[in-house]
């Protein structure tokens, strides 16, 4: 097995645990039996051989959580005493609301470790260097843009992972063609910052992704109402839900937690028994705290949308300056005295095309960590790209613009 499907089974497995805790212990069959029926049903596909896992204990591959779970599940059957599962839900829950609670200080906390490598650092090495070593200023502030690229990801660690938001139709992906498209037509004509701009040009993804997170988010509050609806329904529960088949409830259009509560509805709805008021009353308590859990994250890592914005402005205007300024160094008729290095015009005109290059990366390393932060997927960075670009684009432009009037210099 390669090491890729291991870590994919391993994050599918991690991802799984919370709403098969959910399921477990709102499902009105037993524990294992309900196991077993989800495997029939194609749910627990990342799952290997039950037996195997259950009887053996051979849960390597599976992330510690789900190990828990299965032993949850497996001590719930022996002893016939479900609130082992009930229990052990709670402590999960609990875990992912202290983790909320932290969520501010952790979110500032990254955003200054970003900034080290897109503002702090290079604007001080780089303004250093430039009147020492151009050449080495220049690699510095590339390689200070890609150290932000892979430290972007660290935002991951902050969202909880059972919450993350799956990308739906990755088809969609095919109008990231349209960034390499852009930028060999702003080539052709010319454009200022061409690299920078294309990244403009994920404009049309980044409306689809939004309207993917809408309907995520319709997806779990549908999900909600229809366990809502179940819970106070004083009768038969199908015709509560107001559905006319059953396998809707089943459908692929359901995730983590609202596909957890949907299958477990659906269980209840067939195989219904004396105690079918208590499991459907737990059911709501479970998915309503972790809706509201839910809607807190995304309220708190709102923050982290508006770091990245205030960041993407700085950085541009900081380069912006530092460019006007080294423009007129460079057009003064000196060369450099005791060891102070004047910028040549050679030097400032590459600093414009590594500028480019540097703004776009910084661009992409903010949009990564806000999406790492906000909805715990890296690819939903595509949602924010295009107006962090576009937000350097103005900044830097506006920094070129008023600079020298500023500084009284003339370049």
């Amino acid at each position: 097995m390669s090491i890729f499907l291991k870590i994919s089974e391993w994050l599918r497995s991690e991802t799984e645990a919370l709403p098969l805790y959910i399921l477990l212990a709102s499902s009105p069959l037993p524990p294992l039996t309900t196991l077993y029926k989800l495997k029939e049903m194609g749910k627990l596909d990342y799952a290997g051989d039950l037996d195997s896992i259950l009887e053996k204990g051979s849960e390597k591959g599976y992330s510690s959580r789900l190990k828990k779970v299965l032993k949850a599940a497996y001590e719930s059957q022996i002893s016939g005493d479900r609130e082992i599962l009930v229990r052990s839900f709670e402590q999960e829950l609990k875990d992912v609301e202290v983790s909320l609670e932290l969520a501010d200080h952790n979110i500032s906390q990254f955003y200054q470790f970003i900034s080290v490598f897109t503002t702090l650092m290079p604007s001080i090495i780089a303004s250093v260097l430039f009147f020492t070593n151009g050449e080495a200023a220049l690699i510095s502030l590339i390689a200070f843009s890609l150290l932000a690229l892979p430290a972007s990801f660290i935002g991951l660690t902050i969202y909880p992972l059972e919450m993350h938001l799956p990308i739906r139709h990755k088809h969609k992906f095919l109008l990231f063609l349209l960034i390499p498209l852009g930028y060999i037509a702003l080539s052709y004509l010319s454009f200022d910052k061409p690299i920078l701009a294309s990244l403009i040009f994920s404009l049309p993804l980044s409306i689809l992704l939004y309207s993917d997170i809408k309907k995520l988010r319709n997806t779990l509050e549908e999900a909600l109402s229809l366990v809502r609806k179940a819970a106070a329904c004083p009768f038969n529960i199908f015709k509560c839900l107001g559905i006319d088949d059953p396998d809707y409830l089943l459908s692929d259009k359901w995730y983590g937690v609202a596909a957890a509560a949907t299958t477990a509805l659906y269980f209840l709805t067939i195989y219904s028994g004396s105690r079918v008021r208590e499991y459907v009353q737990r059911l709501e308590n479970f998915v309503s705290r972790y809706y509201e859990a839910f809607k807190k994250l995304r309220s708190k890592t709102l923050v982290m949308l508006i770091y990245a914005s205030i960041e993407a402005g700085v950085v541009a205007l900081i380069y912006g300056i530092i460019l006007i300024v080294l423009e007129y160094f460079a057009s003064l008729p000196t060369f450099g005295y005791a060891g102070i290095y004047i910028p040549s015009r050679s030097v400032v005109e590459r600093l414009e095309g590594v500028l480019d290059v540097v703004l776009a990366l910084n661009a992409s390393s903010l949009s990564i960590s806000t999406s790492s932060s906000r909805e715990g997927n890296p690819l939903y960075s595509f949602l924010y790209l295009p107006f962090i670009s576009l937000l350097m684009l103005i900044a830097f432009d506006l920094a070129r613009t008023l600079t020298p009037s500023l500084l009284g210099v003339a370049v």
